[in-house]
């Protein structure tokens, strides 16, 4: 994928969430690495050459949440330049969208957007991170 442009709660790109393991494989070949949950029914999926981490059901629901890092080319929302903008004004922009995220040690879900966020007050890049994930994962 060249492009990783985010749709709020429909996925990344091609990566639609629902998808199961084999369509997301099709895609993108077999990852580097996969680890099960300790705690909970659901799967982490690495391909670490380009940041890429997929969270899968264990349970049938398919494809949860797509982590973003800022390795990967010309990640975007709303035509906003995720990784390629000082990080300040992304976080701006996000809380302009959605005024009323749920800060967790250092990261911000915004819920009206499907997307949490990291390291992007620090504007660090090396602790920068970005996940869409589908409808009601982070509700309770």
């Amino acid at each position: 994928m060249q492009e990783h442009i985010i749709t709020s709660y429909v996925g990344v790109g091609p990566l639609k969430f629902g998808m199961t393991r084999d369509e997301v494989h099709q895609l993108l070949g077999k990852p580097q690495s996969s680890k099960k949950s300790r705690f909970f029914e659901e799967s982490r999926e690495c391909w670490g050459d380009n940041g890429l981490q997929l969270t899968f059901s264990e349970t049938g629901d398919g494809l949860l949440e797509i982590g973003l890092c800022p390795n990967l080319a010309n990640v975007q929302f709303n035509g906003l330049k995720l990784f390629e903008v000082p990080g300040a004004d992304v976080f701006k922009a996000l809380h302009d969208w959605d005024d009323a995220p749920l800060d967790r040690t250092g990261t911000s879900v915004f819920f009206k957007l499907g997307l949490a966020v990291h390291g992007f007050l620090d504007d660090d890049d090396s602790d920068k991170a970005v996940a869409a994930f589908v409808k009601g994962r982070w509700d309770e």
